[in-house]
């Protein structure tokens, strides 16, 4: 009986990961509409890059990085607890989520160390 509530918190697990997926697809695409509808083509303050260009920029560069990394991913079939994984569709796709993810944390830690340190403050006087 101890393997029956595993099986059952499993279950629930998984149902809360596809819904926090679903809600943070959701975020992200009404986020990108949203960036992309109603920014201005006013120049932003800092350097004179037009708004709407760099959520483009960002939204391309996302996408691109998604799609990149998914085709990328090994297929290589995984044997987890005895069991063998060989669809090669999400072996792909879960190594890709996997790589991007990784590639984003690494973009975002540079950002928030070049916005730490100053360096556009130092440049601008």
């Amino acid at each position: 009986m101890a393997n029956l509530g595993s099986y059952l918190l499993a279950e629930v697990m998984l149902w809360l990961m596809y819904a926090s997926l679903a809600v943070a697809l959701v975020a992200a695409v009404v986020s990108a509409v949203h960036s992309l509808r109603h920014r201005s083509d006013s120049i932003a303050s800092s350097n004179r890059v037009p708004r709407k260009r760099i959520a483009w920029g960002v939204t391309i560069f996302t996408v691109l990085l998604l799609a990149i990394a998914c085709l990328a991913g090994s297929s290589q079939p995984l044997i987890i607890n005895g069991i063998s994984y060989t669809d090669r569709f999400w072996l792909k796709t879960t190594d890709g989520l996997m790589m991007s993810c990784v590639i984003l944390f690494v973009i975002a830690g540079c950002f928030v160390i070049y916005g730490i340190s100053g360096i556009n403050r130092k440049l601008k006087n």
